[in-house]
């Protein structure tokens, strides 16, 4: 995911008529960073959220995703359960997103471009966690 927003980096903000005239390595680049963005964040809330939690002894199987947001915000492992809810819908949005309007295609991208930056730093934030409790 680093790599192609390293890529990408020179092209954001990006706008309705560069978004209609992408290049073929910018368009590879986009569709990698939105593939990269979506599996992190998946498995980041699917699989390694309920992990920590387990390590600490706060998991039950049970456990509804809302209640494990609240819980690993509460235990200050994620800065916000609302902010990786929004990481999720941008998520669901551009990995569902098949609209022609190319405004709404420019701004969707650069909000998951946004959104990886934030995604990449609670990746960061979560690993210097894991660290920290000698559990790698």
């Amino acid at each position: 995911m680093q790599y192609a927003m390293d890529s990408l980096q020179d092209i954001f903000p990006i706008d309705a008529k560069f978004y209609k005239e992408l290049s073929q390595e910018h368009i590879s680049l986009t569709d990698q960073l939105i593939y990269r963005f979506s599996q992190l964040q998946d498995t980041i809330g699917n699989k390694l959220f309920p992990l920590i939690l387990e390590g600490l002894g706060e998991y039950n199987p049970n456990m509804p995703f809302i209640d494990i947001l609240n819980t690993v915000e509460k235990l200050s492992i994620i800065e916000s359960a609302e902010q990786w809810l929004i990481l999720r819908e941008i998520r669901n949005l551009v990995t569902h997103e098949y609209s022609g309007n190319e405004q709404e295609m420019a701004d969707t991208l650069n909000e998951l471009h946004q959104q990886a930056q934030v995604l990449s730093s609670t990746m960061n934030a979560l690993l210097d966690y894991i660290k920290r409790r000698n559990w790698y």
